[in-house]
């Protein structure tokens, strides 16, 4: 008996001495693979905001188990699995079932509520701080209230005019809250004080995307910039508004 090679699959050869011409051995493929299937224990799972993107969904139990293969085909399983939760937007995947991760990402909104709450008080007696102002917006963008961000910017027009960084975030939170003008405006006011500004450019070609009727070439220029500046995800984007301008 000889056995051949085996790293994750692995093919065995029985062999022996047969006349010319018989066949000469029998090779077979096996292995192991992961297979995720739904979590029957953990599927009860309530509509919860994803503690990554934020967004408020299904957060789905699933579960998943080593089997063995032959010719890739799961024969039987090699353990009794792991349960997890798989967010229905994102994709996220977070250890625990779904109602353990709810709670979890529950939690965390009561802190940051009440974190909005410490940072809006400190700005009433520091209306130029813009550093708190940008932490402020930036934290109700995380909890899924653009136009808070909105109002706050607008509570302190101090701080938001001293800072190109508060005039982007503003421009994010227009984008959120679908108002790409606006979101163009801001975002092109932070440019004009600081060409440099890799998020600038590329929320502002985001934006061009989202107005209506979009704005193909302002997109691919935005995408340029913040990929020549390194910001992340630019040459996806760049690549997606120059697919658009090719089908138009």
């Amino acid at each position: 008996m000889q056995a051949g090679r085996r790293g994750r699959y692995g093919a065995g050869v029985a062999s022996h001495r047969v006349p010319p011409g018989a066949r000469r051995g029998f090779i077979f493929v096996f292995g192991s693979r992961n297979i995720v299937s739904s979590d029957a224990a953990a599927r009860a799972s309530a509509n919860a905001k994803c503690p990554r993107c934020g967004r408020v969904g299904a957060l789905a139990g699933r579960r998943v188990r080593r089997w063995f293969t032959l010719f890739f085909v799961p024969v039987f399983p090699l353990d009794g699995g792991r349960s997890f939760t798989q967010c229905g937007h994102c994709g996220a995947s977070f250890s625990g079932p779904p109602r353990r991760v709810a709670g979890i990402a529950a939690r965390d909104d009561v802190r940051q509520v009440q974190r909005t709450i410490a940072l809006y008080n400190g700005l009433r007696g520091s209306p130029a701080n813009s550093v708190t102002l940008n932490e402020l917006m930036a934290l109700y963008l995380s909890i899924g209230e653009p136009e808070q961000a909105v109002g706050a910017a607008a509570d302190f027009p101090d701080a938001l005019n001293a800072s190109e960084q508060c005039m982007v975030t503003l421009g994010r939170a227009y984008l959120v809250a679908n108002r790409s003008d606006e979101a163009i405006g801001w975002l092109d006011t932070a440019l004009a004080r600081n060409p440099e500004l890799a998020e600038a450019h590329f929320q502002r070609a985001v934006a061009c995307l989202k107005a209506n009727p979009p704005d193909l070439h302002g997109a691919v220029s935005g995408a340029r910039s913040a990929q020549r500046l390194g910001y992340p995800g630019a040459a996806d984007l760049l690549a997606a508004a120059q697919a658009r301008g090719d089908q138009n």
